[in-house]
């Protein structure tokens, strides 16, 4: 049951959740080296990923940094 709303990407038919889920705070930074937010807990950044599928987030921000 999605209660975000959708918004299109391009012309091509895909479409992506209006609101996204950045996850670089649920695992360290740099594949694991670097921990910014504390400990990980993979059970919950599971339950996490899980419940925003369950609302609808399309969008997964997978990113470690940004560079400006």
């Amino acid at each position: 049951m999605s209660i975000l709303k959708q918004v299109a990407l391009g012309r091509q038919g895909l479409h992506a959740s209006a609101e996204g889920r950045g996850l670089m705070g649920l695992t360290g930074m740099a594949g694991g080296q670097m921990s910014v937010y504390g400990a990980d807990d993979e059970t919950e950044s599971i339950a996490t990923i899980h419940r925003a599928r369950e609302l609808g987030v399309t969008l997964l921000d997978t990113a470690d940094i940004f560079w400006v």
